[in-house]
C-alpha cells in the first residue's frame, strides 16, 4: 500500500506489487482514488502518516482521538509527542520490523498522549508505506479503553465473588452444583473441583428445596455439615437465575458461638447490667446487679426500676428510649447513692436498641467508680499545681491571679506581675540531660519562692517560664523595677548544684504594675508582662523591662498592623498584596531562564512594609500558611496572565519562611495551586533559607528532610537560599535541586580570595550532586563575569534586572 499527498493532504492507496493490478482508464483510477481518499476520511478508525518520525498527516478521526481542535495541532509535530514514554520503546521494535513496504505489524496495545495531556489506550496496526515517493509509516489506531473497562468490569465482578466472605453456589434446576466459589470451599471444606457436578444435598449434608426458600422469601436458616460432619448454621439466601437458581450462604456459626459467649461475658462482668422495657420494668439483669444494685434475682424479671437504691438518670423510660430512638444518642452520666451509710459513686451509661420495634428496650450498665472519684479529687490539686516544682502551674496562677483582681476581693493594691525566662536553658538541657535540668528548675523555683516575700504567688508557666505576682506600692513602675532585680539577684547569686556540676544561670523578666481601682484581668496582665519580658531579651540576657506607654504604643501598631495584615490576606485577591518579579539569567548565553516573586505589601498608611516585617507577623500569628497559598497563587496567576505561560520556558522561583517550609500542609497546597492554575510542577521552585533545616526551632512541624522528599515527589524543584549564611549539610545538599549563594560572598568575589574559594568549592560540590548553582546579589558586571567564570549557571541582582511590577517584568521578556 502506497500513501501520496494529493492537494488535499489526504492519503491515496493503491495496490501493492503482489496483488492483481486491473487496468483502468484515467478518469476511473482518479475516480478509485478519489473513493480511497473519502474512506480514509470518513474512517472511524483513527488513521496519520508519519515520514521521518514527523507526522505529514492525520484523519479526522486521528483528530477526534488526540482530542486536538486543529490539524496544525498534530501535522508537523514528531510522532513521538503523541506516545507515552512507556510504550515508545515497543512502537520503535514494532516500525523496525517493517522491513518491506506495504508490510504491517500485528495489533498491539499503546498509551496514546492526547493534546490536552490526558492519555488514553489504542489498538496500533503500523503499515510500511510511501509519502511523496519516500519511505513512511501509516498507523491505523482505535480506542481500546472502553473495551478495556468492560474487560477489567468483568474481572471485578469475578473477583467479588471470588472474595466475598459468604458462600455463593449456583445449581441447576435439578439441583446440581455448577459453580462454587472460594468462601464456599472455606464453609463446607469441599474444593471446587470435587463439588462441581454433584448433588448439593450431597455436598452440604442436608436437604434444599429452593423453590420452597423462594416461597417463604427467599431467605431461611439452615443447618448444613461441613465436610468433616461440623455442624454449621447458614443463613440461605436463594435466587432464580435462568434455568437454575444462585444461593449466598451466610455461615452464622462463629455469630452463634460469639452470642453464647457474650451471655457468659455479662455474667462474668463486675459491672451491672439490667435491660429495661419503655415502662421501666427490668427484663433482665446480669449477676453483678445483685452486689452493685443491692437487686434481688429472685424478682427478675418483674422488678421496677425505681424500687433500686439507685436513681436513674431518668425516671420516664418510654420518654428516654424514645430521645435515644430519634437522635441515636445514648446516655452517659455519673450519679450518686448512699447504701448503708457509705457515700458511694457510679457511673451509668444508657443505649436504647430494637429501635424498629413497637416496643423499643433500653440497656443500662452501672459501674462502681467511687474510687476514680476519689482520685479525681487529689488531681484537682494536681491540675492547679506543676508536679516538678510544687508551685502553682500556669492555669492555677491565672486563677489565684483573676481572684485576686475581683471587684469584690480584698486584696493589697497595687499589685505587681512578673514574667521571668531563664537564659540559654536549653544548653543545660542538651549538656547535661533533662534529669539535671529538672534540678536546675526546682532550685529556681525556691529561690524565686522565698525572694517573692509573704502575700506572693510563684507559679511554672511552662518550661524555663516562670510567674510571679507579689503585693506592690504607690511607686507602680519602680517597686515593679525593684522587685525584677531582687528576683534576679536570687537566681543568680550562687551557683546551682545538677549533682554533676555546678551551673550558674541568669534570666530575662519582665514586669507590669498596677494602680488602685484599674479594671485588667489576670490574663492581661500576663500579657503585658510577658511583652515586657520580649523587650527585654531583645535587649540582651540578664536583663529587665517594665511594661509603660512606649512598650504600649508599640506592642498597639504590632496589634494594628496585625488587624491590618489580617484584612489584607482576606480581602478579596488580596488587593493590597502584590508581587515584584527579578528575573533571572543563564550567565553562558544572558537569556533569561526564570523570575523570583517577592510578595509586597502596599498599606494604605504605613505604604511599603518590609516582606520581613510582614512575613515574620503573619509566621508569628498564624498566617503563614495563608500568606504563602495567596503569593504562590498570585504568582502563578500573574505567570498565565502577564507573562503567558507556557510549560518549560521559564522558572518561577517563590520564597518558602521556614515556618511555612515545616508546615505538613505546604505540599498539597503547592498541588492545589498547580492544579487550578495548569502549571507544571517542573516549572515552579520553592526557595528555602538555611534556617528551615533548624529543625528543633520548628519542632511542632515536619521534619525538613520529610518535607523536601514529599515536594520533590511533587515534581517542584526546591533551592536552598541564601547558602553559606545558615545551617546546611550534605545530607540536606542531596535533597534540593538548586544552590543560590548568599549575596555576602557575591559582594566580595572580585576582591576576597577567601569568598572566590567557598564559590568554587560550592560550585563543585553542585556539579557533582547534578544541581544548578545560581548567584544572587550580582551588583556589577565584573562579579557577573566573575560568577560565570566560577561555574555558576545563573545569576541575579540589581546589576541585571531589579524587582518591578509583572507588567513591567513581562514586557522585558518581549
Amino acid at each position: 500500500m502506497h500513501v501520496s499527498e494529493s492537494d488535499n493532504a489526504s492519503p491515496a492507496l493503491s495496490d501493492g506489487e503482489d496483488k492483481l493490478v486491473v487496468p483502468v482508464e484515467p478518469d476511473s483510477a482518479e475516480s478509485l482514488a478519489k473513493r480511497y481518499r473519502l474512506l480514509v476520511e470518513l474512517s472511524p478508525d483513527a488513521i496519520c502518516v508519519h515520514e521521518g518520525g514527523v507526522v505529514v498527516y492525520v484523519n479526522p478521526a486521528g483528530l477526534r482521538l488526540a482530542r486536538a481542535q486543529s490539524i496544525d495541532q498534530m501535522v508537523g509535530h514528531w510522532i513521538t509527542e503523541f506516545v507515552h514514554p512507556d510504550s515508545i520503546p515497543g512502537m520503535l521494535e514494532r516500525l523496525a520490523s517493517l522491513g518491506e513496504e506495504d508490510t504491517a505489524t500485528e495489533p498491539a496495545e499503546a498509551l496514546m498522549l492526547l493534546t490536552d495531556g490526558t492519555t488514553k489506550l489504542a489498538e496500533i496496526v503500523s503499515v510500511r508505506t510511501e509519502w511523496q515517493g519516500r519511505p513512511a509509516f501509516q498507523v491505523i489506531m482505535r480506542d481500546i479503553s472502553t473495551k478495556k473497562a468492560a474487560e477489567d468490569a468483568l474481572k471485578y465482578q469475578a473477583a467479588l465473588v471470588d472474595h466475598v466472605s459468604d458462600a455463593v453456589i449456583a445449581i441447576s434446576a435439578e439441583g446440581v452444583v455448577q459453580a462454587w466459589n472460594p468462601a464456599a470451599e472455606k464453609v463446607y471444606g469441599t474444593s471446587a473441583s470435587k463439588a462441581l457436578g454433584r448433588d448439593l444435598t450431597d455436598v452440604i449434608g442436608a436437604a434444599f428445596v429452593p423453590r420452597e426458600a423462594l416461597a417463604l422469601g427467599g431467605t431461611i436458616e439452615s443447618v448444613h455439615r461441613h465436610r468433616d460432619g461440623a455442624i454449621r448454621n447458614v443463613r440461605v439466601s436463594v435466587t432464580a437465575m435462568g434455568a437454575g437458581y444462585v444461593l449466598l450462604c451466610a455461615d452464622l456459626t462463629a455469630a452463634r458461638r460469639a452470642i453464647e459467649l457474650f451471655g457468659t461475658v455479662v455474667s462474668e462482668l463486675t459491672e451491672a447490667v439490667l435491660v429495661l422495657n419503655p415502662d421501666g420494668f427490668i427484663e433482665m439483669a446480669n449477676p453483678a446487679s445483685a452486689t452493685l444494685l443491692g437487686l434481688d434475682p429472685s424478682t427478675v424479671p418483674g422488678a421496677h426500676l425505681g424500687s433500686l437504691p439507685v436513681m436513674f438518670p431518668n425516671d420516664d423510660i418510654r420518654a428516654l428510649v424514645d430521645h435515644m430512638r430519634q437522635t441515636g444518642d445514648g446516655f452517659t452520666g455519673k450519679l450518686a447513692t448512699r447504701t448503708d451509710g457509705e457515700h458511694r459513686w457510679f457511673s451509668v451509661t444508657c443505649k436504647a436498641f430494637d429501635v424498629d420495634l413497637d416496643e423499643p428496650r433500653a440497656i443500662a450498665s452501672y459501674t462502681d467508680i467511687t474510687q476514680q472519684v476519689l482520685d479525681a479529687e487529689q488531681q484537682r490539686h494536681r491540675a492547679s499545681h506543676d508536679s516538678l516544682t510544687g508551685l502553682l502551674n500556669h492555669d492555677g496562677l491565672l486563677k489565684q491571679l483573676d481572684t485576686q483582681l475581683a471587684p469584690d476581693a480584698e486584696r493589697p493594691s497595687p499589685i505587681n506581675v512578673h514574667f521571668l525566662d531563664l537564659d540559654r536553658f536549653k544548653i543545660i538541657n542538651d549538656s547535661l540531660g533533662h534529669g539535671h535540668g529538672d534540678q536546675v528548675l526546682r532550685v529556681v523555683a525556691g529561690r524565686l519562692a522565698a525572694a517573692a516575700g509573704p502575700g506572693s504567688s510563684v507559679g511554672r508557666i511552662g518550661g524555663d517560664e516562670f510567674s510571679i505576682v507579689s503585693p506592690g506600692d504607690a511607686t507602680g513602675s519602680a517597686s515593679a523595677r525593684k522587685q525584677a532585680e531582687h528576683l534576679l539577684t536570687a537566681i543568680t547569686e550562687s551557683p546551682i548544684d545538677t549533682g554533676i556540676s555546678s551551673v550558674r544561670m541568669t534570666a530575662s523578666i519582665g514586669s507590669v504594675s498596677t494602680t488602685e481601682g484599674e479594671n485588667r484581668s489576670g490574663g492581661d496582665l500576663l500579657r503585658d508582662a510577658d511583652i515586657a519580658l520580649y523587650y527585654a531579651k531583645q535587649s540582651g540576657r540578664a536583663r529587665s523591662a517594665v511594661f509603660d506607654v512606649r512598650l504600649r504604643r508599640e506592642f498597639q501598631f504590632r496589634q494594628q498592623l496585625e488587624q491590618d495584615l489580617r484584612a489584607a490576606i482576606a480581602s478579596p485577591a488580596g488587593g493590597q498584596l502584590g508581587n515584584r518579579y527579578e528575573l533571572i539569567h543563564d550567565t553562558a548565553t544572558g537569556r533569561v531562564v526564570g523570575m523570583e516573586a517577592t510578595l509586597c505589601w502596599h498599606h494604605p498608611i504605613h505604604h511599603e512594609i518590609e516582606p520581613n516585617t510582614f512575613n515574620t507577623l503573619a509566621d508569628h500569628i498564624g498566617l503563614g500558611d495563608a500568606l504563602g497559598r495567596l503569593n504562590l497563587s498570585k504568582a502563578l496567576h500573574d505567570l498565565n496572565n502577564v507573562f503567558g505561560y507556557r510549560a518549560g520556558e521559564l522558572t518561577l522561583a517563590i520564597t518558602v519562611s521556614p515556618r511555612q517550609f515545616c508546615d505538613d500542609r505546604l505540599p498539597q497546597s503547592v498541588a492545589t495551586a498547580l492544579e487550578e492554575c495548569g502549571v507544571h510542577p517542573g516549572d515552579l521552585r520553592l526557595d528555602v533559607t538555611e534556617t528551615a533545616f533548624a529543625a528543633d526551632e520548628f519542632s511542632e512541624g515536619i521534619r525538613p528532610l520529610d518535607q523536601l522528599r514529599r515536594l520533590r515527589e511533587l515534581g517542584v524543584e526546591v533551592a536552598i537560599d541564601n547558602f553559606g549564611a545558615g545551617y546546611s549539610s550534605l545530607v540536606q545538599l542531596q535533597q534540593v535541586d538548586v544552590i543560590k549563594i548568599a549575596p555576602t560572598f557575591i559582594r566580595d568575589l572580585t576582591t576576597s580570595h577567601f569568598a572566590d574559594t567557598v564559590i568554587q568549592s560550592i560550585v563543585a560540590i553542585a556539579r557533582a550532586a547534578d544541581m544548578t548553582v545560581i548567584a544572587t546579589g550580582v551588583e556589577t558586571a565584573a562579579q557577573l563575569e566573575a560568577v560565570a567564570a566560577a561555574g555558576c549557571q545563573q545569576a541575579q541582582g540589581p546589576f541585571l534586572h531589579s524587582p518591578e511590577s509583572a507588567a513591567a517584568a513581562a514586557a522585558r521578556l518581549h
